[in-house]
């Protein structure tokens, strides 16, 4: 009987080690699908991750491209915006300007009528004042020979007068100066001119450098024009109405404004009181 029970006990041991391989191969075989799975889990979040990255760098692209455009767009409006300021001082400027020009303007207008009373009584200058600009129109007869480009000794007194009043009151106004003849143009010794728009534009230079190197006008307020007999007055009919027409007009007109002279203008401090205005100043203030 213990013999029996001793056999049986000896079996069940025999066959503990085949059990114990068995449980071992099923846990490694587990253990190797485990990780197969994690291997196969990893390798799909790493393709997750990889796929977000690229999905990121093309939404960074687009964000920097997106980003270069406001740029630009900020820089177009910051320059739109400067253009419009420097268009409102432009405006601003010639508002404030033009009551004080068109005040300087009659004051030289009376300044012309004075210094040239006697060519304006004698018909040889006329005055005229009209919108901004102010015209000065001096008959040939006074300024040059017929058919001559040589000023004048009584022509170059005129623009010397002249002269004095532009260098003054309206010393930003610039001078254009037109001369105008008749389709009739009379030989003169020595003369070298052909055809009157030759003669008109001559004439037209002589008074320019009369008033540039004689009498100190900066040449770039200057312009000199030869219209010959295209732009008459009158007909050019009969022998006083060719004479009418034979002159040069001076004509002053402001300098337009530009936006570099309005930006100088709105950025420039204001000017400072000379002393004798401040002790002006603080006497009123103590009288007070």
């Amino acid at each position: 009987m213990d013999d029996a029970r001793t056999e049986a006990a000896l079996g069940r041991w025999r066959w503990l080690p085949w059990g114990l391989l068995a449980v071992a191969a099923v846990v490694a075989s587990t253990g190797a699908w485990l990780g197969s799975r994690s291997f196969q889990a990893l390798e799909a979040h790493s393709a997750q991750l990889e796929r977000e990255a690229t999905e990121s760098e093309a939404h960074v692209a687009q964000l920097q491209t997106v980003r270069q455009a406001m740029e630009r767009r900020l820089r177009a409006l910051e320059r739109q915006q400067q253009a419009q300021e420097w268009s409102g001082a432009a405006a601003e400027l010639q508002a404030k300007n033009a009551e004080a020009q068109h005040t300087r303007r009659e004051a030289a207008l009376e300044a012309l009528g004075r210094s040239l009373k006697d060519p304006l009584k004698a018909g040889d200058v006329t005055l005229s004042l009209e919108d901004d600009t102010l015209s000065v129109e001096v008959s040939e007869r006074i300024l040059f020979a017929p058919a001559g480009t040589a000023l004048t000794p009584e022509g170059a007194a005129v623009l010397k007068q002249a002269a004095a009043v532009f260098r003054g009151p309206l010393a930003d106004h610039r001078v254009a100066v037109e001369a105008h003849t008749d389709e009739v143009l009379p030989a003169a010794p020595g003369s070298p001119t052909t055809t009157a728009w030759e003669l008109s534009a001559a004439r037209a230079v002589a008074v320019v450098r009369q008033l540039g190197e004689r009498e100190g006008l900066a040449p770039e307020r200057l312009s000199a024009t030869g219209h010959a007999a295209y732009r008459p007055r009158v007909p050019n009919d009969s022998p006083p109405h060719r004479a009418s027409n034979r002159r040069v007009t001076l004509r002053l007109s402001p300098t337009p404004v530009t936006p570099e002279s309005a930006a100088v203008a709105r950025t420039e401090p204001p000017s400072r009181p000379s002393k004798r205005q401040a002790k002006a100043k603080a006497k009123k203030t103590a009288q007070r």
